[in-house]
């Protein structure tokens, strides 16, 4: 005997599974062009510093997994200032609250995001909305059509600052001087770390 309530289930589900399906290849595509994009400002941005010789600038290929599109290889660069090399190491587009974020990584992990997101969102606050209602909430406003977002580029700093920052090149260049800087640190602290074993070990021995 058919079950009525479970056809009409499966019928459902199947309609809005149709109406909802996502064109992998062509969200890969876009992602993958807004990657090459990015990383076409970066090498704008750093090119006075190749051609002197004072930075090296090196691309390769990270694998990637979305439940959404599947496995598929995404390019990351990575960059070379004298001993120090912080890579741009793209985690994916599907992303809540944005279309896409790549990590920028020292030697001990991630210290800063790149994050393409909605052009109107200026802050962090911008991404959070609080509705406190004393009756019945209002109907949600309309969605907003996806074709007239214009997605950019911004940093998005940990906390506890939580900074959204419009990328150019001299806050991208802050964002790796602010890298380095926190890479020196960790190498004085390490070397410290160091020189304090040495001596122990000098005065356990006499």
């Amino acid at each position: 005997m058919a079950n009525t309530s479970f056809d009409d289930l499966v019928r459902q589900e199947q309609q809005a599974a149709g109406t909802g399906k996502i064109d992998r290849a062509k969200e890969r595509d876009a992602w993958l062009k807004r990657l090459d994009e990015l990383f076409l400002q970066v090498d704008g941005y750093l090119d006075e510093y190749v051609r002197a010789g004072a930075v090296e600038i090196s691309k390769g290929y990270v694998e990637l997994d979305e439940e959404q599109i599947g496995s598929y290889q995404a390019p990351q660069m990575i960059v070379t200032i004298g001993r120090k090399a912080v890579r741009l190491e793209p985690v994916g587009t599907f992303i809540i609250g944005a279309k896409g974020r790549v990590d920028v990584l020292g030697p001990q992990g991630r210290s800063a995001r790149l994050v393409l997101m909605d052009s109107e969102v200026k802050r962090v606050s911008d991404l959070i909305k609080v509705s406190v209602f004393t009756g019945p909430p209002p109907p949600p406003p309309p969605a907003r059509d996806p074709s007239t977002v214009r997605w950019v580029w911004r940093i998005m700093k940990q906390a506890p600052q939580m900074e959204i920052i419009e990328i150019n090149k001299e806050t991208f260049l802050n964002l790796l001087a602010e890298i380095a800087k926190w890479l020196e640190l960790l190498i004085l602290r390490v070397r410290a770390c160091l020189r304090l074993l040495s001596i122990r070990r000098m005065r356990s021995t006499l």
